[in-house]
């Protein structure tokens, strides 16, 4: 289980997890959290997104109650092409546990911001703090 808070401006005390910084200054979530909690499961894993070093792409999605099997029908048909991106390292998929603004976040590493470019990927690109 996962903790994931995406942060408008840069949290005063995150210590428990790990602080993602967006590449970007005009994302509308500059700062992300990731931490052990009970927000958010792990539904689909691909390739290793623990792969240290590069980038990671988080995207939030707001997917309609009801509409679960459709968006994770389509994550798993997206996961071949991106597998063979130049680059691609793998990818995490959390669903919430509870309410949330955001009912699926995806975590996918990359080896570094061009070959994200080069694949068109969608999301914002974070480094740790």
């Amino acid at each position: 289980m996962t903790r994931i808070t995406l942060h408008a401006t840069e949290p005063e005390d995150d210590a428990a997890g790990v602080l993602y910084r967006a590449l970007r200054r005009d994302v509308e979530f500059p700062f992300v959290s990731v931490a052990e909690g009970d927000d958010y499961e792990v539904v689909r894993e691909d390739g290793a997104p623990d792969t240290p070093g590069g980038v990671v792409l988080i995207d939030p999605f707001e997917v309609p109650a009801g509409e679960d099997d459709a968006f994770l029908a389509g994550w798993d048909a997206d996961r071949p092409v991106l597998a063979q991106q130049q680059g691609y390292l793998g990818a995490r998929l959390h669903r919430a546990t509870g309410p949330a603004e955001f009912r699926f976040v995806e975590l996918a590493r990359w080896s570094s911001p061009l070959m994200v470019q080069r694949a068109a990927a969608k999301g914002a690109l974070y480094q740790p703090v």
